[in-house]
């Protein structure tokens, strides 16, 4: 982090924070709507997981599951927790499984791919290495009974024409079903917008009567909006969004992007937010604001909340920025910038401008979230910000006052809604890296006015989510694409090594930060090897050497701590588990494992 940003996070965290005790921690989640929208969000009467997030706040917290046991039997050799005994049953999938799981009305939906067919015309020819015939890839909503694991019904969607740069191969549906009543909503590998009948087939055909495919195993659709063909939308590599419906209205990021060059946009008057009416799939209102700025692709979810007295729904933008919108009209109220006004975007890990892959999370009345790229992009400096939009127009951090300066001059906002920031760069000399939060795809959990939130490099790091002050974090040593969830007082996370992690969830936690004590060591030992007359390079071992001795003691200090349990399960996890009517859902790229409570 520049000192610039770091005199005027300082001055704006003092000013926000003080206007925060008196008003915004008083706001909740979700409260009454404004009058102007006039919608009840219903109250979770049942244990269900029912929408990325859980509720339209987007917080990934169960407070209503008990009796969760964090105890995993032991393998064979008694090495290592598997699952084990603990799996109620389980059900295979496609080779990639990224949306959902979302758990309601005794079904459970999940986006994955074609790899593993369920239905043989979903195969290619066959031949003497296959003789069923090889997989088409498709993109695929598989329904499964909650209490069995088998089979209700799935979607099938064919690829696009236009090949990787709108349906990237084998990627599936990552968009995570949105459940009301007896409808589904998702958005398809084609970008659209899907409405389907929670029980396929089974009660006969409504709504639209022209599916591909209608086998009794196939999904009904109720109506299907092409955002290619209607909006001209350019959905870059794939279309993820996971809905929100709040009333009537449906909000969804449309996914548009750049091409496969990675210049040009398109068509960058094709909206990225867009509502339609959740009945019928007409459109109501559209909004293309990131516009020209939009860096890469959009892959973010809508977030609902009342802030300052106000209904709005908050979209993260392709150019970094984050809109808060009047959910009827469509209509900006405030827009937040999300990237230091001095950082550039560049392909790969050099860049330090970023948008997100993130979901706003809203939490007494301020929203968080992190910054992050296509984890093709590899790792770099992010930020994960707190801020609490009360009032209307920009409340970014700085304003600028030249943009044709180098960097562009800028100006503390007098408009600021920034609470805290963590992350930016950092002058740890001694450390792997120079920044202290690095690009993330997760969503933020928040409980007890903690954070938990991990990066892509691996990182769970837990705050204070007043304050943000870092308490202390974790290293999986593996990539996590997945968010932090919580139930019944632990918190859970998968990483791509296929390990679940059960970390234990604390009101007061200690600080232990192994970055603030290694580099202490580091330059304890520095000093004594530069008064003994080493050398330059006996100097860096003994400081390297030091610091690593001391990050690896606080981090085992950590995990007697907080870590409950270390699960190997052995396949490759890229979503969120989640807990519902007593079971704990753990979807890794292959398989769906309900797992006991106990």
């Amino acid at each position: 982090m520049t000192s610039r940003l770091k005199l005027i996070l300082g001055a704006a965290t003092a000013v926000v924070a003080a206007i925060a005790v008196g008003f915004f921690l008083k706001t909740g989640p979700i409260a009454e709507p404004s009058r102007a929208f006039a919608v009840e969000v219903p109250a979770l009467v049942s244990d269900e997981h029912t929408m990325f997030g859980g509720t339209p706040g987007r917080n990934f917290v169960n407070l209503r599951a008990t009796g969760l046991s964090a105890e995993f039997p032991k393998d064979a050799e008694g090495k290592s927790h598997v699952l084990g005994s603990r799996v109620k049953w389980k059900a295979p999938l496609g080779s990639r499984a990224y949306g959902g799981p979302s758990v309601a009305g005794g079904r459970i939906y999940v986006g994955t791919n074609n790899d593993t067919p369920r239905n043989d015309r979903d195969r290619g020819k066959p031949n003497e290495d296959d003789p069923k015939g090889p997989a088409v890839d498709k993109g695929v909503i598989m329904c499964f009974n909650e209490k069995t694991g088998d089979l209700l019904w799935q979607a099938v969607h064919d690829k696009l024409e236009a090949g990787q740069v709108w349906d990237y191969p084998l990627q599936g549906i990552c968009s995570t079903p949105f459940v009301e009543g007896d409808r589904i909503y998702y958005v398809s590998n084609r970008c659209e917008v899907v409405c389907a009948d929670v029980n396929g087939f089974a009660n006969g055909n409504d709504g639209f009567q022209k599916e591909k495919y209608q086998d009794k195993t196939d999904a009904d659709f109720i109506w299907v909006y092409d955002m290619i063909k209607e909006l001209k939308v350019f959905p870059h590599n794939l279309a993820a969004c996971s809905p929100l419906i709040i009333g009537d209205l449906l909000f969804i990021v449309t996914a548009n992007g750049v091409d496969e060059g990675h210049v040009n946009i398109p068509f960058p008057e094709a909206p990225s937010f867009i509502c339609l009416n959740k009945k019928t799939g007409k459109l109501l209102w559209k909004s293309s604001l990131p516009g020209k700025n939009i860096m890469h692709g959009q892959w973010s979810n809508p977030t609902y909340a009342v802030l300052g007295g106000k209904a709005q729904v908050i979209f993260p933008g392709g150019d970094g920025w984050i809109y808060g919108l009047e959910p009827e009209t469509g209509k900006l109220i405030w827009k937040f910038d999300a990237n230091p006004k001095d950082s550039k975007y560049e392909l790969g890990n050099r860049g330090t401008k970023s948008d997100f892959i993130a979901t706003p999370v809203v939490y007494d009345g301020r929203i968080y979230i992190g910054t992050g790229q296509d984890p093709d992009h590899g790792q770099s400096v992010a930020h994960f910000w707190c801020f609490a939009p009360t009032m209307e127009g920009d409340v970014s951090l700085e304003l600028v006052t030249d943009a044709t300066a180098t960097p562009p001059a800028t100006k503390p906002n007098p408009n600021s809604a920034v609470v805290w920031h963590y992350g930016g760069e950092r002058d740890t000399p001694f450390a792997q890296r120079n920044y202290a939060f690095g690009r993330t795809m997760s969503t933020a959990c928040i409980v007890d006015d903690v954070v938990y939130i991990s990066e892509l490099a691996g990182y769970v790091h837990c705050l204070d989510a007043k304050t943000g002050k870092k308490f202390w974090q974790f290293d999986t040593k593996s990539e996590v694409w997945g968010s932090c969830y919580f139930a019944d007082g632990k918190v859970l996370i998968g990483t791509a090594d296929g390990d679940l992690y059960i970390f234990k969830h604390m009101k007061e936690h200690e600080v232990m930060d192994e970055v603030a004590v290694g580099t202490a060591a580091a330059q304890a030992a520095e000093k004594e090897a530069t008064a003994t007359g080493k050398d330059e390079s006996a100097i860096r071992k003994a400081t390297r050497d030091a610091y690593r001795t001391a990050a690896m003691k606080v981090h085992s200090q950590v995990a007697a701590k907080y870590l409950l349990q270390k699960v190997e399960i052995n396949e490759t996890i890229r979503s969120t588990p989640v807990v519902a009517n007593g079971v704990i859902y753990v979807m890794s790229e292959r398989n769906l494992y309900a797992l006991n409570a106990k």
